[in-house]
Protein backbone atom coordinates (compact mmCIF):
# COMPACT_ATOMS: atom_id res chain seq x y z
CA UNK A 1 0.00 0.00 0.00
CA UNK A 2 1.29 3.77 -0.85
CA UNK A 3 1.62 5.99 1.86
CA UNK A 4 -1.08 8.21 2.42
CA UNK A 5 -0.82 11.71 1.00
CA UNK A 6 -0.37 14.70 3.67
CA UNK A 7 -3.22 16.98 4.45
CA UNK A 8 -3.29 20.24 2.53
CA UNK A 9 -1.54 23.48 4.34
CA UNK A 10 -4.72 25.12 4.57
CA UNK A 11 -6.01 21.51 7.18
CA UNK A 12 -3.57 22.44 9.77
CA UNK A 13 -4.47 25.85 9.24
CA UNK A 14 -7.36 25.23 9.68
CA UNK A 15 -6.85 23.41 12.78
CA UNK A 16 -4.97 25.45 14.51
CA UNK A 17 -7.77 28.65 13.83
CA UNK A 18 -9.98 25.83 15.69
CA UNK A 19 -7.49 25.71 18.90
CA UNK A 20 -7.62 28.82 19.14
CA UNK A 21 -11.47 29.40 19.28
CA UNK A 22 -11.21 26.08 21.54
CA UNK A 23 -8.74 28.00 23.86
CA UNK A 24 -10.86 30.89 23.82
CA UNK A 25 -13.77 29.10 24.82
CA UNK A 26 -12.28 27.64 27.72
CA UNK A 27 -10.72 30.31 29.16
CA UNK A 28 -14.55 32.12 29.05
CA UNK A 29 -15.57 29.29 31.08
CA UNK A 30 -13.09 29.07 34.05
CA UNK A 31 -13.62 28.44 36.76
CA UNK A 32 -14.11 24.96 36.95
CA UNK A 33 -16.64 25.04 40.10
CA UNK A 34 -14.66 23.94 43.09
CA UNK A 35 -17.05 20.77 44.00
CA UNK A 36 -15.88 19.20 40.45
CA UNK A 37 -13.12 16.74 41.94
CA UNK A 38 -10.46 14.34 40.44
CA UNK A 39 -12.91 11.60 41.10
CA UNK A 40 -15.69 13.19 38.79
CA UNK A 41 -13.37 13.65 35.80
CA UNK A 42 -12.01 10.43 35.84
CA UNK A 43 -15.33 8.65 35.98
CA UNK A 44 -16.50 10.85 33.16
CA UNK A 45 -13.25 10.82 31.04
CA UNK A 46 -13.35 6.85 31.66
CA UNK A 47 -16.97 7.12 30.29
CA UNK A 48 -15.92 9.42 27.29
CA UNK A 49 -13.25 7.34 26.01
CA UNK A 50 -15.04 4.17 26.19
CA UNK A 51 -17.88 5.94 24.18
CA UNK A 52 -15.72 7.40 21.78
CA UNK A 53 -14.43 3.82 21.08
CA UNK A 54 -18.09 2.08 19.87
CA UNK A 55 -18.05 3.85 16.79
CA UNK A 56 -20.91 3.03 14.57
CA UNK A 57 -20.60 3.03 10.48
CA UNK A 58 -24.11 4.99 9.43
CA UNK A 59 -23.11 5.03 5.98
CA UNK A 60 -20.09 3.92 3.69
CA UNK A 61 -18.87 7.07 4.70
CA UNK A 62 -20.50 8.62 7.48
CA UNK A 63 -19.48 7.24 11.05
CA UNK A 64 -20.52 8.60 14.94
CA UNK A 65 -19.31 7.95 18.43
CA UNK A 66 -22.15 7.43 21.67
CA UNK A 67 -19.37 10.13 23.00
CA UNK A 68 -22.39 12.74 22.86
CA UNK A 69 -23.70 11.82 25.78
CA UNK A 70 -21.51 11.65 28.17
CA UNK A 71 -20.44 14.96 26.53
CA UNK A 72 -24.05 16.41 27.06
CA UNK A 73 -24.58 15.14 30.30
CA UNK A 74 -20.61 16.40 31.65
CA UNK A 75 -21.62 19.73 30.54
CA UNK A 76 -24.92 20.28 32.28
CA UNK A 77 -23.35 18.85 35.07
CA UNK A 78 -19.64 20.60 35.11
CA UNK A 79 -19.93 23.46 32.86
CA UNK A 80 -17.97 23.97 30.02
CA UNK A 81 -14.40 23.96 30.83
CA UNK A 82 -14.95 20.27 33.05
CA UNK A 83 -16.82 19.13 30.12
CA UNK A 84 -13.69 20.19 27.74
CA UNK A 85 -11.53 18.59 29.74
CA UNK A 86 -13.49 15.08 29.87
CA UNK A 87 -14.09 15.36 25.66
CA UNK A 88 -10.26 15.68 25.04
CA UNK A 89 -8.92 13.37 27.21
CA UNK A 90 -11.23 10.63 25.82
CA UNK A 91 -10.47 11.56 22.00
CA UNK A 92 -6.82 11.28 23.29
CA UNK A 93 -7.01 8.15 24.76
CA UNK A 94 -9.22 6.01 21.45
CA UNK A 95 -7.70 8.30 18.95
CA UNK A 96 -4.21 9.04 19.77
CA UNK A 97 -3.11 6.31 21.94
CA UNK A 98 -5.39 3.06 21.07
CA UNK A 99 -6.21 3.82 17.04
CA UNK A 100 -2.99 5.69 16.91
CA UNK A 101 -4.64 8.04 14.10
CA UNK A 102 -2.59 11.05 12.19
CA UNK A 103 -1.82 13.43 14.83
CA UNK A 104 -3.41 16.33 12.67
CA UNK A 105 -6.43 13.74 12.91
CA UNK A 106 -6.09 13.89 16.56
CA UNK A 107 -5.64 17.44 16.58
CA UNK A 108 -8.80 18.67 14.70
CA UNK A 109 -10.75 15.74 16.43
CA UNK A 110 -10.06 17.43 19.65
CA UNK A 111 -10.27 20.87 18.94
CA UNK A 112 -13.73 20.43 16.88
CA UNK A 113 -15.12 18.29 19.80
CA UNK A 114 -13.82 20.27 22.44
CA UNK A 115 -15.27 23.02 21.17
CA UNK A 116 -18.75 21.41 20.43
CA UNK A 117 -19.14 20.40 23.98
CA UNK A 118 -18.34 23.37 25.25
CA UNK A 119 -20.80 25.72 23.04
CA UNK A 120 -23.37 23.57 23.42
CA UNK A 121 -22.93 23.81 27.61
CA UNK A 122 -22.58 27.45 27.38
CA UNK A 123 -26.01 27.08 25.44
CA UNK A 124 -27.54 25.33 28.28
CA UNK A 125 -26.71 27.66 30.81
CA UNK A 126 -27.31 30.58 28.87
CA UNK A 127 -31.11 29.40 28.73
CA UNK A 128 -31.08 29.15 32.20
CA UNK A 129 -30.23 25.60 32.56
CA UNK A 130 -29.23 24.58 35.86
CA UNK A 131 -26.40 21.50 37.14
CA UNK A 132 -28.78 19.91 39.26
CA UNK A 133 -31.24 19.70 36.20
CA UNK A 134 -35.07 19.47 36.52
CA UNK A 135 -36.13 17.32 33.53
CA UNK A 136 -39.41 19.31 32.69
CA UNK A 137 -37.77 22.69 33.77
CA UNK A 138 -34.87 22.42 31.86
CA UNK A 139 -35.80 20.20 29.01
CA UNK A 140 -35.68 23.34 26.64
CA UNK A 141 -32.19 23.87 27.23
CA UNK A 142 -31.26 20.43 26.78
CA UNK A 143 -32.77 20.69 23.44
CA UNK A 144 -30.90 23.39 22.14
CA UNK A 145 -27.76 21.99 23.90
CA UNK A 146 -28.18 18.78 21.99
CA UNK A 147 -28.62 20.92 18.63
CA UNK A 148 -25.61 22.95 19.12
CA UNK A 149 -24.11 20.37 19.79
CA UNK A 150 -24.96 18.36 16.71
CA UNK A 151 -24.40 21.64 14.40
CA UNK A 152 -21.30 22.76 15.42
CA UNK A 153 -19.98 19.07 15.49
CA UNK A 154 -21.75 18.66 11.70
CA UNK A 155 -19.95 21.98 10.57
CA UNK A 156 -16.81 22.02 11.43
CA UNK A 157 -16.23 18.70 10.06
CA UNK A 158 -17.94 19.01 6.67
CA UNK A 159 -15.73 22.59 6.63
CA UNK A 160 -12.00 20.27 6.98
CA UNK A 161 -13.83 17.94 4.50
CA UNK A 162 -14.18 20.63 2.07
CA UNK A 163 -10.56 21.60 2.36
CA UNK A 164 -9.72 18.58 1.36
CA UNK A 165 -11.70 19.08 -1.94
CA UNK A 166 -14.71 17.92 -1.19
CA UNK A 167 -18.04 19.61 -1.19
CA UNK A 168 -18.44 21.65 2.15
CA UNK A 169 -22.86 21.86 1.53
CA UNK A 170 -23.17 18.12 0.13
CA UNK A 171 -21.44 16.88 3.29
CA UNK A 172 -23.00 18.88 5.88
CA UNK A 173 -26.67 17.74 3.72
CA UNK A 174 -25.47 14.18 3.60
CA UNK A 175 -23.59 14.00 7.37
CA UNK A 176 -26.62 15.67 9.22
CA UNK A 177 -29.16 13.20 6.82
CA UNK A 178 -26.98 10.47 8.72
CA UNK A 179 -26.41 11.13 12.15
CA UNK A 180 -29.83 13.40 12.90
CA UNK A 181 -31.97 10.01 14.32
CA UNK A 182 -29.10 8.66 16.67
CA UNK A 183 -28.14 12.45 18.06
CA UNK A 184 -32.11 12.88 18.65
CA UNK A 185 -31.75 9.39 20.65
CA UNK A 186 -29.29 10.12 22.57
CA UNK A 187 -29.59 13.68 23.25
CA UNK A 188 -32.50 12.82 26.03
CA UNK A 189 -30.20 9.60 27.12
CA UNK A 190 -27.42 11.78 28.45
CA UNK A 191 -29.83 14.29 30.19
CA UNK A 192 -30.89 10.77 31.69
CA UNK A 193 -27.75 10.38 32.60
CA UNK A 194 -26.62 13.68 34.35
CA UNK A 195 -30.32 13.57 36.25
CA UNK A 196 -29.02 9.99 37.61
CA UNK A 197 -25.70 11.34 38.62
CA UNK A 198 -27.44 14.79 40.73
CA UNK A 199 -28.85 11.56 42.38
CA UNK A 200 -25.83 9.45 43.42
CA UNK A 201 -23.01 9.75 41.16
CA UNK A 202 -22.24 5.82 40.78
CA UNK A 203 -25.84 5.43 39.36
CA UNK A 204 -23.95 6.04 35.28
CA UNK A 205 -22.64 2.32 35.76
CA UNK A 206 -26.23 1.08 35.56
CA UNK A 207 -26.05 3.17 31.92
CA UNK A 208 -23.58 0.98 30.76
CA UNK A 209 -25.50 -1.40 29.50
CA UNK A 210 -28.30 0.59 28.38
CA UNK A 211 -25.87 2.35 26.28
CA UNK A 212 -23.84 -1.18 24.86
CA UNK A 213 -28.04 -2.61 23.92
CA UNK A 214 -28.55 1.18 22.28
CA UNK A 215 -25.23 0.96 20.60
CA UNK A 216 -25.92 -2.85 19.11
CA UNK A 217 -29.26 -1.93 18.47
CA UNK A 218 -27.61 0.85 15.62
CA UNK A 219 -24.95 -1.21 14.59
CA UNK A 220 -27.23 -4.36 13.96
CA UNK A 221 -29.39 -1.72 12.07
CA UNK A 222 -26.74 -1.08 9.71
CA UNK A 223 -25.23 -3.77 9.28
CA UNK A 224 -29.07 -4.99 8.08
CA UNK A 225 -29.02 -2.31 5.58
CA UNK A 226 -25.33 -2.64 4.19
CA UNK A 227 -26.53 -6.55 3.87
CA UNK A 228 -29.56 -5.83 2.24
CA UNK A 229 -27.43 -3.19 -0.02
CA UNK A 230 -25.21 -6.25 -0.68
CA UNK A 231 -27.74 -8.62 -1.77
CA UNK A 232 -28.85 -6.32 -4.13
CA UNK A 233 -25.09 -6.61 -5.39
CA UNK A 234 -25.06 -10.41 -5.38
CA UNK A 235 -28.39 -10.16 -7.00
CA UNK A 236 -26.62 -8.09 -10.18
CA UNK A 237 -24.10 -10.48 -10.18
CA UNK A 238 -25.95 -13.82 -10.77
CA UNK A 239 -27.12 -11.89 -13.79
CA UNK A 240 -23.99 -11.08 -15.42
CA UNK A 241 -22.87 -15.03 -14.63
CA UNK A 242 -25.90 -16.13 -16.68
CA UNK A 243 -23.87 -15.13 -19.53
CA UNK A 244 -20.36 -16.14 -19.92
CA UNK A 245 -20.00 -13.38 -22.52
CA UNK A 246 -20.93 -10.77 -20.12
CA UNK A 247 -19.33 -12.00 -16.52
CA UNK A 248 -17.58 -9.26 -14.54
CA UNK A 249 -19.22 -6.71 -17.11
CA UNK A 250 -20.51 -4.68 -14.09
CA UNK A 251 -17.67 -5.05 -12.34
CA UNK A 252 -15.39 -3.64 -15.11
CA UNK A 253 -17.84 -0.94 -15.67
CA UNK A 254 -18.18 0.76 -12.01
CA UNK A 255 -14.32 0.23 -12.32
CA UNK A 256 -14.12 2.54 -15.37
CA UNK A 257 -16.89 4.82 -14.28
CA UNK A 258 -14.92 5.55 -11.10
CA UNK A 259 -11.89 6.41 -13.15
CA UNK A 260 -13.80 8.73 -15.20
CA UNK A 261 -15.27 10.09 -12.64
CA UNK A 262 -11.97 10.86 -10.62
CA UNK A 263 -10.39 12.11 -14.19
CA UNK A 264 -13.22 14.70 -14.09
CA UNK A 265 -12.74 15.90 -10.27
CA UNK A 266 -15.91 14.72 -9.22
CA UNK A 267 -15.78 14.63 -5.12
CA UNK A 268 -14.84 11.18 -3.33
CA UNK A 269 -18.28 11.23 -1.97
CA UNK A 270 -19.73 11.27 -6.35
CA UNK A 271 -17.57 8.95 -7.11
CA UNK A 272 -18.47 6.53 -4.59
CA UNK A 273 -22.09 6.95 -5.12
CA UNK A 274 -21.71 6.88 -8.96
CA UNK A 275 -19.37 3.29 -8.12
CA UNK A 276 -22.66 1.75 -6.89
CA UNK A 277 -24.76 2.54 -9.47
CA UNK A 278 -22.70 1.47 -11.96
CA UNK A 279 -22.20 -2.10 -10.11
CA UNK A 280 -25.83 -2.85 -10.54
CA UNK A 281 -26.84 -0.85 -13.68
CA UNK A 282 -27.96 -4.01 -15.56
CA UNK A 283 -30.07 -5.14 -12.59
CA UNK A 284 -33.69 -4.44 -14.64
CA UNK A 285 -32.02 -7.65 -17.12
CA UNK A 286 -33.34 -9.81 -14.11
CA UNK A 287 -37.09 -9.45 -15.54
CA UNK A 288 -35.70 -9.88 -19.14
CA UNK A 289 -36.57 -13.00 -20.95
CA UNK A 290 -33.28 -15.07 -21.56
CA UNK A 291 -34.49 -15.91 -24.63
CA UNK A 292 -34.34 -12.23 -25.71
CA UNK A 293 -31.48 -11.20 -23.89
CA UNK A 294 -29.36 -13.97 -25.28
CA UNK A 295 -30.78 -13.57 -29.18
CA UNK A 296 -28.34 -13.82 -31.77
CA UNK A 297 -30.50 -12.41 -34.55
CA UNK A 298 -32.29 -9.24 -35.20
CA UNK A 299 -34.77 -8.77 -32.46
CA UNK A 300 -38.03 -7.99 -32.91
CA UNK A 301 -39.83 -4.79 -32.34
CA UNK A 302 -41.57 -6.04 -29.13
CA UNK A 303 -38.11 -8.26 -28.25
CA UNK A 304 -36.50 -4.78 -28.51
CA UNK A 305 -39.15 -2.67 -26.07
CA UNK A 306 -38.79 -5.74 -23.85
CA UNK A 307 -34.85 -4.87 -23.73
CA UNK A 308 -34.94 -0.86 -23.65
CA UNK A 309 -37.12 -1.61 -20.30
CA UNK A 310 -34.52 -3.01 -18.34
CA UNK A 311 -32.82 0.49 -17.22
CA UNK A 312 -36.12 1.38 -16.13
CA UNK A 313 -37.15 -1.36 -13.87
CA UNK A 314 -33.18 -1.42 -12.59
CA UNK A 315 -33.77 2.47 -11.45
CA UNK A 316 -37.56 1.19 -9.85
CA UNK A 317 -35.97 -1.62 -7.93
CA UNK A 318 -32.82 -0.32 -6.80
CA UNK A 319 -34.44 2.86 -5.90
CA UNK A 320 -35.58 0.89 -2.86
CA UNK A 321 -32.48 -0.13 -1.23
CA UNK A 322 -30.08 2.67 0.91
CA UNK A 323 -26.67 2.50 -0.99
CA UNK A 324 -28.27 2.98 -4.45
CA UNK A 325 -31.33 5.42 -3.69
CA UNK A 326 -29.38 8.62 -5.00
CA UNK A 327 -28.12 6.33 -8.00
CA UNK A 328 -30.83 4.78 -9.66
CA UNK A 329 -31.28 7.98 -11.90
CA UNK A 330 -27.86 7.03 -13.32
CA UNK A 331 -29.22 3.49 -13.80
CA UNK A 332 -32.05 4.38 -15.32
CA UNK A 333 -30.81 6.95 -17.64
CA UNK A 334 -27.96 5.24 -18.55
CA UNK A 335 -28.84 4.73 -21.94
CA UNK A 336 -29.47 7.90 -23.06
CA UNK A 337 -27.92 9.79 -25.49
CA UNK A 338 -26.53 13.16 -26.20
CA UNK A 339 -28.50 13.87 -29.48
CA UNK A 340 -32.16 12.50 -27.14
CA UNK A 341 -32.22 9.46 -29.39
CA UNK A 342 -31.71 7.50 -26.45
CA UNK A 343 -33.89 5.59 -23.64
CA UNK A 344 -36.13 5.08 -21.68
CA UNK A 345 -37.33 8.80 -21.39
CA UNK A 346 -35.58 10.63 -24.66
CA UNK A 347 -33.28 13.00 -22.57
CA UNK A 348 -30.40 15.24 -23.98
CA UNK A 349 -27.27 16.72 -23.29
CA UNK A 350 -26.92 17.80 -19.43
CA UNK A 351 -30.73 17.14 -18.27
CA UNK A 352 -28.84 13.70 -18.51
CA UNK A 353 -28.01 12.67 -14.70
CA UNK A 354 -23.78 13.48 -14.93
CA UNK A 355 -23.48 9.38 -13.38
CA UNK A 356 -25.75 8.22 -16.53
CA UNK A 357 -23.49 9.88 -18.55
CA UNK A 358 -19.94 8.57 -17.34
CA UNK A 359 -21.65 4.97 -17.14
CA UNK A 360 -23.30 5.00 -20.87
CA UNK A 361 -19.25 5.74 -22.03
CA UNK A 362 -17.79 2.97 -19.56
CA UNK A 363 -20.13 0.53 -20.05
CA UNK A 364 -20.19 1.30 -24.27
CA UNK A 365 -16.66 0.45 -24.08
CA UNK A 366 -16.49 -2.46 -22.35
CA UNK A 367 -19.12 -3.99 -24.48
CA UNK A 368 -16.92 -2.97 -27.50
CA UNK A 369 -14.27 -4.76 -26.06
CA UNK A 370 -15.62 -7.68 -24.63
CA UNK A 371 -16.52 -11.20 -26.31
CA UNK A 372 -20.07 -11.43 -27.41
CA UNK A 373 -21.91 -14.31 -29.46
CA UNK A 374 -22.36 -12.08 -32.39
CA UNK A 375 -18.73 -10.70 -32.96
CA UNK A 376 -15.67 -10.76 -31.17
CA UNK A 377 -14.22 -8.49 -28.63
CA UNK A 378 -12.91 -5.05 -30.17
CA UNK A 379 -9.13 -3.79 -29.46
CA UNK A 380 -8.88 -1.14 -27.25
CA UNK A 381 -8.02 1.26 -30.16
CA UNK A 382 -10.66 0.09 -32.47
CA UNK A 383 -13.10 0.80 -29.33
CA UNK A 384 -11.50 4.39 -28.64
CA UNK A 385 -12.08 5.53 -31.90
CA UNK A 386 -16.04 4.49 -31.63
CA UNK A 387 -15.94 6.58 -28.39
CA UNK A 388 -14.66 9.71 -30.29
CA UNK A 389 -16.86 9.11 -33.45
CA UNK A 390 -20.11 9.19 -30.82
CA UNK A 391 -19.02 11.85 -29.11
CA UNK A 392 -21.48 14.77 -29.37
CA UNK A 393 -23.95 12.66 -30.36
CA UNK A 394 -24.22 8.93 -28.46
CA UNK A 395 -22.17 10.61 -25.80
CA UNK A 396 -21.16 13.48 -23.73
CA UNK A 397 -18.09 14.79 -25.43
CA UNK A 398 -16.29 16.43 -21.94
CA UNK A 399 -16.92 12.67 -20.40
CA UNK A 400 -15.57 11.11 -24.00
CA UNK A 401 -12.49 13.20 -23.42
CA UNK A 402 -12.52 12.50 -19.94
CA UNK A 403 -12.28 8.94 -20.75
CA UNK A 404 -9.26 9.39 -23.44
CA UNK A 405 -7.44 11.20 -21.34
CA UNK A 406 -7.47 8.46 -18.67
CA UNK A 407 -6.75 5.48 -21.34
CA UNK A 408 -3.93 7.86 -22.70
CA UNK A 409 -2.44 7.84 -19.01
CA UNK A 410 -1.78 4.37 -19.23
CA UNK A 411 -3.31 1.13 -20.58
CA UNK A 412 -6.66 -0.14 -19.88
CA UNK A 413 -6.89 -3.54 -17.97
CA UNK A 414 -10.28 -5.01 -17.78
CA UNK A 415 -9.88 -6.04 -13.89
CA UNK A 416 -12.25 -6.61 -11.23
CA UNK A 417 -12.69 -3.82 -8.96
CA UNK A 418 -10.37 -4.23 -5.85
CA UNK A 419 -11.80 -3.36 -1.87
CA UNK A 420 -10.06 -0.28 -0.80
CA UNK A 421 -8.87 -0.22 2.85
CA UNK A 422 -10.19 2.50 4.77
CA UNK A 423 -8.86 3.85 7.66
CA UNK A 424 -10.65 3.68 11.15
CA UNK A 425 -9.44 7.34 12.01
CA UNK A 426 -11.89 10.22 10.68
CA UNK A 427 -12.25 13.21 11.27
Amino acid sequence: MSARQPEPLRVYLFTMALWALAAGLFLVSLPIPDWVGLRHLLLFVALAAVAEYWTISISSSSSMSLSFTVHLAAGILFGPAAAAIIAIAGILITDAAIRRCAAVRVSFNVAQMASATMLASLAYLALGGSPSLDLLADALPVAVASLVYLLVNNTLVSIVLGLTGRSFAQEWVESSRDIVLPYLSMGPLGALVAYAYVSTPWSVLYFIPLVLVIYNGFRLFVTLQHETDHALVALADSIDKRDQYTYQHSMRVARLSGEIAEAMGLTPRDVELLIAAARVHDLGKIATDNRVLFKQSSLTPDERRLIQAHPAEGGELAGRFSMFSQGRRFIRHHHERWDGKGYPDGLAGEDIPQGARVIAVADSYDAMTSDRPYRKALPHEVALVELRRGAGTQFDPVIVDAFLARASARQTERLPLKAEARESCSF
